[in-house]
């Protein structure tokens, strides 16, 4: 039985969700209607421990409509009806009544489902950070992504990067990514990076990316302006299905200590998560470090990451707008850029750079 209290802070987080859907304008319309509905906040009551309520709840009413529901409410979706959507504004109470209709099959997804938000350009901070990696340490690097999903970010060194007016990456890759620079400096060298000599990742509930319904749970996640990032997801997914990396299905703080004993000894690890840290539970969070940090037990370990100020790494204070940190063997932790969650842009953290 839900609590009062338990109400109430699903009812202040659809309150102030609308800042984070920063690009979904059907979102921003959506959260106040849902923060007002006593009914469908009980029901995300039923979510598992750590689980983002308005990331979880929009994902589950998507892949409903991407899986065939005919409701009035698909067609405020851009995703399925495309550039002819109904205004935004008018959508509060065919989603109220589409929650009333379908409130069964949303709680059994509410109930099973993880946030597994596979935001393909976020490769950019990540090949960004091997390039920091490479100019302090070399030789190969073993990288682990803990809450990999379908792992699309293991396979960093295989995309084709478009960066600013700069070009990296295989000239073949199927799958090409664009981000805006902001720096008034030039971008590095991000061809300069060290190789990957193994690759695994880490996740609750590991995707299957042939399983059409486990794809489609993943498409779902993506907000429904953002056509771009779902096309590249889509040929992601399919570059990934041609050779799936490994990816240990369990809880980081139980997998990762085993998973840095089996890296080989002396050789330097990278690990990186985004977007992950914040859905764990707050009293475990210190766990998770701890864990993370254990994989450097057996060799010089850089732990990148690129959260939300709302989750930060051992007390570091992040940048509010936005950022991709790490630290090295030292354990002092280095921020490295400002960047748009969805890296849609990057930028040098002195605006003058």
């Amino acid at each position: 039985m839900a609590t009062a209290r338990e109400i109430d802070e699903l009812e202040q987080h659809f309150a102030v969700a609308p800042a984070t859907f920063t690009t979904s304008p059907l979102y921003r319309a959506l959260c106040p209607v849902v923060a007002g509905d006593r009914s469908t906040l009980e029901l995300l009551t039923g979510r598992r421990p750590g689980q983002q309520a308005s990331y979880l709840f929009f994902g589950a009413a998507h892949y409903l409509l991407l899986a065939g529901v005919r409701h009035p409410l698909r067609d405020f979706y851009p995703s399925l009806v495309g550039p002819s959507a109904a205004e935004p504004a008018d959508a509060g109470p065919v989603l109220r009544d589409f929650c009333r209709r379908y409130r069964t099959e949303l709680g059994e997804l509410v109930r099973t489902r993880l946030v597994q938000t596979n935001v393909v350009r976020r490769a950019v901070a990540l090949r960004y950070a091997l390039w920091v990696i490479g100019q302090r340490c070399a030789g190969p690097v073993h990288l682990v992504e803990v809450g990999s999903s379908a792992g699309i970010h293991l396979y960093v060194d295989r995309y084709r990067y478009l960066v600013g007016d700069r070009v990296f990456g295989p000239v073949d890759a199927t799958v090409t990514l664009d981000s805006r620079w902001l720096g008034r400096t030039p971008l590095p060298d991000l061809d300069d990076v060290p190789p990957i000599a193994s690759r695994t990742g880490v996740d609750l509930n590991p995707v299957d990316v042939t399983d059409a319904h486990a794809r489609r749970w993943l498409r779902a996640l993506v907000w429904p302006e953002n056509q771009d990032a779902a096309t590249l997801l889509d040929a992601a997914l399919d570059a990934v299905a041609t050779e799936p990396p490994a990816v240990v299905a369990g809880d980081a703080v139980q997998v990762c200590p085993a998973l840095g004993r089996g890296l080989p000894p002396g050789e330097p690890r990278v690990v990186f998560h985004a977007a992950t840290r914040m859905h764990v539970p707050a009293a475990r969070r210190a766990a998770f470090d701890h864990a993370i940090d254990s994989i450097g037990e057996g060799g010089p370990l850089y732990h990148v990451w690129q959260e939300p100020p709302s989750a930060p790494h051992g007390g570091h204070v992040a940048d509010p707008r936005g950022e991709l940190a790490m630290h090295g063997p030292d354990g002092v932790v280095v921020p490295l850029l400002r960047v748009d969650g969805h890296l849609r842009w990057l930028g040098p953290l002195t605006p003058a750079d």
